[in-house]
């Protein structure tokens, strides 16, 4: 028996794909991660037995990437039937000739709307998220009273311990009311991108290897501003970097602002890898 994964992008994938899982950051194995993958991120699962195959997918948010790379891997075999289970709440099975699958399929993405998986999720949390770490708790609290008594640098060095490094400050300069990198953690990233690093102060936040999530990771500061009150929440995200590839990564953010009197709004973002966080996983 052959297995294949067919991802939200198009790429194919052999089915027990150490790298694939890897890069998807899934806490599932085996089959269940292929179950997962189609249920929460738009892929494709294809079971060949001789002759026949079987297709699983989910109608509602399958890409139209993936839909089509199916059709371009149907048009380099010899097979004579699928059977096409699709996911709506539970599994439904069709046995079609291989002549009638294509049409089945695009009346399946026309129903489902074939929706796109979001690559960047996240949820609101409160301090209690963070009990198990008081010094973060205490923060988060008191922040307004605790920015009238302590100097800038006091805080940053305070959270650099806090987050072991992962953490960016970035600048909102009153002249021009966009996010700017003042700061970014070597406890972030990878080795590889040690020269973005150092290239990446005073540079636009949204300016990142992954441009897609560097305009919302800006978004996302820029409403942190506009709040200006402490921020925690969980992040679920896939992003596409070079050396990495396409690879997910769960973690807590905190935000806190940080503005005096006729200076920058200042903001210092930190992170904690968390990898029991699912954004993704389909409810009921």
């Amino acid at each position: 028996m052959l297995l294949l994964l067919i991802d939200d992008q198009g790429e194919i994938w052999r089915g027990d794909s150490r790298e694939l899982r890897a890069a998807f950051d899934s806490p599932y194995s085996g089959g269940e991660f292929i179950e997962y993958a189609v249920k929460n991120l738009g892929f494709i699962a294809i079971n060949v037995f001789g002759a026949s195959c079987q297709t699983r997918l989910r109608p509602e948010i399958v890409t139209e990437r993936a839909a089509l790379s199916l059709l371009d891997w149907i048009g380099t075999t010899r097979l004579e039937r699928m059977v096409v289970s699709a996911f709506d709440r539970d599994w439904s099975n069709e046995l079609l000739r291989m002549s009638d699958v294509p049409n089945r399929i695009a009346q399946m993405l026309a129903q489902g709307g074939h929706a796109r998986p979001d690559d960047f999720l996240s949820r609101s949390l409160d301090p209690s998220s963070v009990d198990n770490r008081p010094v973060l708790r205490n923060l988060l609290e008191a922040w307004p009273r605790i920015v009238e008594h302590y100097e800038f640098d006091a805080l940053t060095s305070l959270l650099r311990g806090v987050f072991n490094n992962r953490l960016v400050v970035v600048k909102i300069p009153t002249e021009m009311p966009r996010p700017l990198f003042h700061e970014v953690g070597d406890g972030l990233l990878y080795s590889a991108y040690d020269t973005w690093r150092a290239c990446a102060i005073g540079a636009p936040v949204e300016e990142q290897p992954d441009r897609h999530f560097g305009r919302w990771v800006a978004g996302v500061y820029e409403e942190a501003a506009a709040a200006n009150q402490p921020r925690i929440e969980d992040v679920d995200i896939i992003m596409r970097w070079p050396h990495a590839g396409r690879s997910r990564h769960r973690y807590k953010r905190l935000i806190f602002p940080f503005q005096t009197d006729n200076k920058p709004k200042f903001l210092i973002g930190g992170t904690i890898v968390d990898d029991t966080i699912d954004l993704r996983l389909l409810k009921g």
